[in-house]
């Protein structure tokens, strides 16, 4: 074999040796770029996770926090409304009290009162100062022997019947009956606390 042919043979092997080198060192390449590639999209995926993540919650904290700002308004217009709702409604309960005892049947209603409960000789009938002219009129339903003392406490009007040795006093004064209305409108419909009028 001639010398010009066995260069052509060594330079052939070493090129073909080159290649291989030259492909392993590409594919070798492309592996850790792949790798490379692909460890940084987990990176970024799990950033992208975390600040997604990350967001939500912000946003789920102002949402939440809005809401309950939302409710704590509506729920205090609400009782608000309801609170003057029963002031209105009483209002014009206690102006109907009002009415009554300025009718002839407001002094009917106190003489039955009288007569139902026959008090005893003693018994004090404590009234409004704008009843005590009533005084004679319930002294006759009474039969007699009972006096009559204005009772400050005593402001829609009724009486009382306060027995002869003070210890027991029978309450039939629209201020009781009011009162009670009240207390039980506000226990029936969980209003505040309890009505104290």
């Amino acid at each position: 074999m001639d010398a010009n042919r066995k260069l052509e043979q060594f330079m052939e092997a070493v090129n073909r040796s080159t290649g291989e080198q030259i492909a392993e060192a590409a594919a070798h390449a492309d592996e850790e770029a792949t790798r490379i590639l692909e460890e940084a999209q987990q990176r970024c995926a799990a950033e992208a996770e975390h600040d997604l993540e990350a967001a939500k919650q912000r946003i789920d904290m102002k949402y939440r926090k809005r809401l309950s700002q939302v409710g704590y308004r509506g729920k205090t217009s609400l009782l608000s409304r309801r609170q003057n709702m029963l002031l209105s409604l009483f209002a014009e309960l206690r102006t109907r009290l009002n009415a009554f005892t300025e009718s002839d049947g407001y002094r009917d209603w106190m003489v039955g009162i009288i007569k139902s409960r026959q008090p005893e000789t003693g018994t004090v009938i404590l009234l409004r100062e704008a009843d005590l002219p009533l005084g004679e009129t319930l002294l006759t339903a009474a039969g007699g022997g009972v006096g009559f003392r204005a009772d400050p406490m005593i402001t829609l009007g009724g009486l009382s019947l306060l027995s002869p040795d003070g210890r027991r006093c029978e309450n039939h004064t629209l201020d009781e009956a009011f009162s009670s209305q009240l207390r039980e409108f506000y226990r029936k419909h969980s209003i505040g606390d309890g009505g104290n009028a």
